[in-house]
């Protein structure tokens, strides 16, 4: 046996590396999915003034706004023109329930889910309902918004605060 280890021992940590990078890509490093993203920034609006604002992206809305309350919400722009113009898709945030159930849970796994599964989104024109992120209407919601910016076959792309 030791000598089949030492005759292949490259092989045998080369493909010890590679799970191990693999482990690190499917689990994330750990990280929640919002802080894997390569943008430190975000942009977000304050659902009362419609001021945006450009914050930390590991902060995770509805933020205090200026006048005290939570009213802060994530803001995800997009652009079909190489971003000369780059209007406000749709919203984000959480509700207070999972927010508060985050703060005090300890089980990473709940976390995790809490993060992708609890997160609510709208569209920024005046009366748009919230609606689970991960829900059909939602879905629809944010491909019409999507289509509306598209310009003939060019691609949509994010834009992210500088």
């Amino acid at each position: 046996m030791r000598k089949l280890i030492n005759k292949y021992a490259y092989v045998i940590i080369g493909a010890a590396v590679v799970l191990a990078v693999l482990l690190l890509i499917f689990r994330g490093g750990n990280k929640p999915a919002h802080e894997m993203t390569k943008y430190a920034k975000a942009f977000y609006v304050d659902e009362e003034t419609g001021e945006e604002f450009v914050r930390p992206v590991d902060q995770l809305p509805p933020l205090m706004g200026p006048s005290g309350r939570p009213t802060l919400v994530r803001a995800y722009k997009f652009s079909a023109d190489g971003g000369t113009t780059a209007p406000v898709v749709y919203l984000e945030k959480y509700p207070d329930e999972v927010l508060d159930e985050l703060k005090t849970s300890t089980d990473d796994a709940r976390k995790s889910d809490l993060l992708s599964q609890g997160l609510y989104i709208r569209l920024p024109s005046d009366g748009s309902k919230w609606l689970p992120k991960n829900s059909p209407e939602a879905q629809r919601a944010i491909a019409s918004a999507m289509a509306t910016i598209r310009s003939g076959s060019q691609s949509v792309e994010p834009v992210y605060p500088k």
